[in-house]
């Protein structure tokens, strides 16, 4: 097969597979170089710019990935009645809670969506985002740390909101997630689908008890852009394609030559002593037949 495959024609065919796999696998790597500019427009994006929180989110919408991070600036008033403790977060290696307080924000509003859905509604609620106030080993530390009162002006910086988690087994006033789908069942609040992460512990009311928390001790990072990677080994894929059908033409053609090449059937004549009849045994096909003596196969 391989001096087959060495024959001008199959040489022309692997040149043009050649060439095909090339550009698949050129395609592959320039989808691997865009999913990792997305990132570093993510990444790199002007988010230390400080931006007015009622110009980048509204209240019951989504929030955009590229907002995670973001500083912020906000105005408004804790809401001591709404907190919660958010359990088994860790801090310098230890286990406790984050306290996490409702913050009414000034000059808030809803997004146009929920605005046509719960116009009546809007008016009676507060909208308020989630802060996480700091951490405390335990729910004693965290009642002698109350939230400030009063109007607070607050740099922050905007976190993702985690999936609600089953909490009817813990006491009163915790958590296992920062789930605002959980707190506005709790508390009768607009919120919003982001959380903040204060810049400065003397926005929290947070004493020696309580230290800070920041948002980039939490984050994970931003995963993986899946949409690039797939697309990335499927152009892989289609190079690796393109040799197994020249390879699977090529083991074809071998074939097809090779019976070509066997020419026609051999017989080997077989007599057996007291025996009228010739018995012809076929090389090729191992099929004996029957032939009489001093004729032709039948």
């Amino acid at each position: 097969m391989l001096r087959l495959a060495l024959t001008p024609r199959w040489l022309s065919f692997l040149a043009l597979v050649l060439v095909l796999a090339s550009i698949f696998v050129g395609l592959s790597v320039w989808q691997v170089d865009r999913a990792q500019h997305k990132n570093d427009v993510l990444t790199h994006q002007d988010v230390d710019t400080t931006r007015p929180f009622n110009d980048v989110l509204d209240a019951q919408v989504p929030m955009p990935q590229r907002l995670i991070d973001q500083r912020v600036s906000l105005s408004g008033r804790y809401l001591p009645d709404a907190e919660v403790l958010v359990t088994d977060r860790i801090h310098e290696g230890e286990s406790g809670f984050w306290v996490v307080t409702m913050f009414e924000v000034a000059g808030a509003q809803l997004g146009e969506d929920a605005r046509l859905s719960s116009a009546d509604a809007a008016v009676a609620k507060p909208i308020a985002v989630p802060v996480i106030r700091g951490w405390v080993a335990d729910a004693a530390s965290a009642a002698a740390n109350p939230a400030p009162a009063g109007d607070i002006d607050m740099e922050a910086r905007l976190g993702p909101v985690e999936g609600p988690l089953q909490a009817s087994d813990l006491p009163d006033g915790q958590v296992r997630s920062v789930s605002t789908a959980q707190l506005i069942n709790r508390f009768d609040v607009h919120t919003y689908s982001g959380i903040l992460f204060p810049e400065d512990a003397s926005m929290t009311g947070a004493g020696d008890g309580m230290p800070h928390v920041d948002l980039e001790a939490q984050e994970e990072g931003r995963g993986v852009d899946w949409q690039s990677a797939i697309y990335a080994l499927e152009w892989i894929f289609f190079a690796g394609f393109a040799f197994y059908i020249w390879l699977q033409l090529l083991r074809d053609a071998y074939r097809a030559q090779q019976e070509e090449a066997g020419g026609p059937t051999e017989y080997v004549i077989v007599k057996q002593a007291g025996q009228k009849d010739l018995q012809t045994s076929g090389t090729h096909t191992g099929n004996t037949q029957d032939m009489h003596a001093g004729g032709a196969p039948q």
